[in-house]
């Protein structure tokens, strides 16, 4: 089954703003940038962008459940960090870590399976 452009070009944008995150996440935990370059890489992945041109898609259309939760993740993480970091410690990261990359991987599977049929 031919996947539409559409859902190619909007998954290839989640996954690599999604593995991005994941690298800055996995940086900051591991002491190799500061809270503020966090910050401010996650905020140049272009979260608010991606879900307004979306919307409707990723409102309205199951297969993009994926695709919500990692931008609603990356959203939420963008507009808490500072708060949860400093309230809850930086383990409260590692949630938002685990939830990014199962939902990474959901949507590479759906592609790769229905590339096969």
């Amino acid at each position: 089954m031919n996947l539409p452009a559409d859902f190619k070009e909007l998954s290839k944008s989640v996954v690599k703003i999604g593995n991005e995150s994941l690298e800055m996440i996995q940086q900051f935990l591991s002491k190799h940038v500061s809270k503020e370059s966090l910050v401010d890489g996650l905020s140049r992945l272009q979260v608010e962008e991606i879900m307004s041109e979306n919307w409707g898609k990723l409102t309205s259309d199951a297969r993009y459940v994926p695709h919500w939760q990692v931008l609603q993740t990356l959203q939420g993480l963008i507009a808490e960090l500072e708060y949860q970091v400093g309230e809850y410690g930086e383990s409260t990261l590692y949630d938002d870590f685990k939830d990014i990359a199962m939902n990474l991987k959901r949507i590479a599977e759906n592609v790769a399976v229905a590339e096969e049929i």
